[in-house]
């Protein structure tokens, strides 16, 4: 029950307030108390001053000068005052005719004033006990001593114990009516307070795999909550975008090998329903050799994608010269490059361009952005390949005179198999995978690939590798 944010709110606020209103009563009460009794011990002791200076002591005799104009508040039981004169030995000297037979006890100290509540005739009274000390008869200034006389004066105080108890039960029903209202008003509180994140866990549970496009709706949600609100929408809409870039890979993915798979079967159905030459037969298996080989181009591709996303690829690290390696896939795809007669122009690279990486993924990368911009140049094109140092980077930038890309579509060129020229795409062999190999590949690097490009005016791609000594600090860091 008290597990829920809302009990335990609703409980430390009324916890707190019973506290702080339990302290304040008692306190009241208290105080109350005190000046009750204190009003109370004033009134006795004033009492006993008067009885005390209506009796004359001289030596032996003593002397009662009670007059009825004094003493008409005693003459009653039903008055609630009484008195009592006595010697120190418990000789009862006089007393009021309200105290009837009954005597007012000792206190046990008649040496000084005493104040003391107690139980006469079954009602509870206040009690002074006043010890009294008088002058001589002459009244002139001798010497003060004791004559051995106790004056006890003693007030029923029913009413005010009734007046204490009235006050005690109206501060306790007090407290609980304040509790009750607290406690429906934290609730309240509590329960509009948490509201949104109710709001919140509704549209959760309302997300699934079918529709990621929900989202919490910031119309209401209160300062503190908002922030929540937004991380839920970010995750959320970082999910929806993983979980279609994951249904198009599928998609893609089926569509790129479902067509080697058609012609590997189409090939083999034909071939097998008759008889045939040797010649036929080469040409049959050529064609399945063929689509088997483009298909397991596709696959090879997928899986080095999949260990670099997943970043368990072991980098061959070792220094190495970014022009040397450009100039090795440049050779590489020269005679791709002089059969579509493109130019490949590599004069404007700086020398020792060091950087600390792999040899083989690096190739990999530069061989990979080469080979596009000689396939999609035009008749007669160039491709102009230039290298230089900027800060902590190594930039080589890949510019050629081909058929551009759409500005619409330079965000995608780095989703796994997304092809620009859908028109051209049966004519120009690719998977759609190189450009997502080559920037998973620099950034393993440390580094990055950005692209400018316009549709008729050529592309260029810039990649930027971290310098030798810029990564050997990098991954000293990273081991530490």
């Amino acid at each position: 029950m008290f597990s829920s944010i809302k009990a335990k709110i609703i409980l430390f606020y009324v916890a707190v307030l019973f506290l702080v209103l339990s302290v304040l009563g008692i306190f009241l009460y208290f105080s109350l108390n005190q000046i009750v009794y204190k009003f109370l011990d004033a009134g006795l002791l004033a009492k006993a001053e008067a009885i005390a200076s209506l009796i004359d002591v001289d030596r032996n005799d003593i002397d009662f000068n009670l007059s009825d104009d004094v003493m008409w508040e005693y003459r009653s039981p039903r008055s609630g005052n009484y008195f009592q004169v006595r010697r120190a030995d418990g000789t009862t000297l006089a007393k009021s005719v309200s105290l009837g037979t009954t005597e007012l006890p000792p206190t046990g100290n008649d040496s000084r004033t005493q104040f003391t509540t107690i139980r006469l005739n079954g009602r509870t009274a206040r009690l002074i006990n006043f010890p009294n000390i008088s002058r001589g008869e002459s009244g002139s200034a001798e010497k003060r001593r004791m004559h051995g006389l106790v004056i006890q004066c003693a007030e029923d105080i029913a009413s005010q114990l009734d007046l204490l108890e009235d006050f005690r039960s109206v501060l306790l029903g007090g407290v609980l009516f304040v509790m009750f209202l607290s406690a429906s008003g934290g609730f309240i509180i509590a329960r509009k307070a948490l509201a949104p994140v109710l709001d919140i866990s509704e549209t959760i549970d309302r997300i699934s795999e079918h529709d990621l496009s929900t989202r919490v709706s910031l119309e209401g949600i209160p300062p503190e909550l908002r922030i929540l609100a937004h991380s839920f929408n970010r995750t959320f809409g970082r999910m929806e975008e993983a979980f279609n870039k994951q249904k198009r890979f599928a998609a893609d993915a089926s569509h790129e090998l479902r067509t080697p798979l058609s012609v590997i079967l189409s090939q083999s159905e034909i071939t097998l329903r008759k008889e045939r030459t040797a010649e036929e037969y080469k040409n049959s298996l050529k064609a399945v050799v063929q689509a088997a080989l483009a298909m397991s181009s596709t696959v090879r591709k997928l899986l080095t994608l999949t260990r670099l996303t997943a970043d368990k690829v072991e980098l061959k690290l070792e220094t190495l010269d970014v022009k040397e390696l450009i100039n090795d896939a440049a050779r590489l795809l020269r005679p791709l490059a002089e059969q579509k007669g493109v130019g490949i122009d590599t004069s404007q690279m700086s020398a020792a361009l060091l950087v600390h990486g792999d040899r083989e993924k690096l190739l990999e990368l530069f061989t990979n952005l080469l080979d596009n911009s000689i396939k999609y140049n035009i008749p007669g094109g160039q491709v102009h390949i230039s290298a230089k140092k900027e800060t902590e980077f190594i930039v080589c930038e890949i510019q050629d005179t081909g058929i551009g890309i759409p500005e619409s579509a330079l965000d995608k060129v780095f989703d796994r198999f997304y092809r620009v020229d859908h028109s051209r795409s049966k004519e120009i062999d690719g998977s759609g995978l190189g450009l997502s190999i080559c920037r998973e590949i620099a950034r393993l690097h440390g580094g990055k690939i950005e692209i400018r490009s316009k549709e008729g005016a050529g592309t260029a791609l810039s990649v930027y590798l971290k310098g030798m000594d810029m990564q050997l600090s990098s991954n000293k860091q990273n081991r530490s």
